[in-house]
């Protein structure tokens, strides 16, 4: 059986683009920490956003049995 795909993430971090899944973390700073430092930006809505399925997971957030490290698990991708 072939995993189902992931929805689009919640939210978007306004600096560093990490995503959630967790509407509660929308319009909250962001946990990312990078440098030894947090990150300062805010989870902002990614609903407007333009995403793309993963290529390595096809938007599963998985590659086996292991999360897929080229979009962290969320599916999708930013469309650059």
């Amino acid at each position: 059986m072939r995993p189902s795909k992931k929805p689009k993430p919640l939210g978007a971090c306004n600096v560093c683009h990490a995503l959630t899944n967790q509407h509660e973390a929308l319009n909250h700073r962001c946990n990312e920490v990078g440098g030894g430092r947090r990150c300062y930006g805010t989870y902002k809505s990614a609903i407007t956003y333009l995403w793309d399925p993963c290529e390595s997971c096809e938007a599963t957030g998985k590659v086996g049995s292991q999360e897929c490290t080229a979009c962290r698990g969320f599916g999708w991708t930013m469309y650059a």
